[in-house]
């Protein structure tokens, strides 16, 4: 695992352009296998840092590629004006359907008649349901605090029952 660490630290140290530590000096003066190991890493950074590539395009492909860009039109682009217009006409049109559609469907029954309400009724309903509400307003305390009610009740028991046994247990 040590050399592995080793490793990644020569590496760093290569990428990065930095001498090696002190540490990494002493592990590669113990080792035959790290000092391999260094001069591989080495080579091959050498042969990155120094290799150019050669262009395999031919030179006139990128003076060919620049004039076809220069010459190509520009694209148009969506113009709001050239279609509004056509737009104006199209919309009424909808408009108009939507109206129409509506209208008829409130006019299908002209014969319906709306049902009446006798007043004494719905004043009967509001009363009944404003005396359920107090009612409910009045009930639920209760039921919320019925089971911390149990529970102190519990514990006052076992506080008189231990309370008994420590009177009972004194001499």
């Amino acid at each position: 695992m040590k050399t592995w660490l080793t490793k990644w630290r020569i590496s760093h140290a290569l990428d990065e352009r930095k001498a090696l530590s002190p540490a990494v000096e002493r592990a590669l003066a113990e080792s035959a296998e790290l000092r391999r190991f260094a001069a591989d890493a080495a080579a091959v950074d050498r042969a990155f840092t120094q290799a150019r590539p050669q262009p395999t395009d031919a030179p006139s492909l990128h003076a060919a590629i620049l004039g076809a860009i220069r010459s190509a039109e520009p694209a148009t682009s969506f113009r709001w004006q050239a279609i509004w217009p056509r737009l104006i006409p199209a919309t009424t049109l909808a408009m108009l359907i939507i109206m129409s559609v509506c209208l008829a469907s409130r006019s299908v029954h002209p014969t319906q008649q709306v049902a009446k309400f006798d007043a004494a009724a719905l004043l009967g309903t509001a009363s009944y349901a404003l005396e359920m509400s107090g009612n409910l307003m009045c009930s639920i305390p209760d039921t919320a605090l019925s089971p911390l009610s149990e529970e102190m009740m519990l514990l006052n028991r076992d506080l008189t029952n231990a309370q008994d046994f420590l009177l009972a247990s004194l001499p």
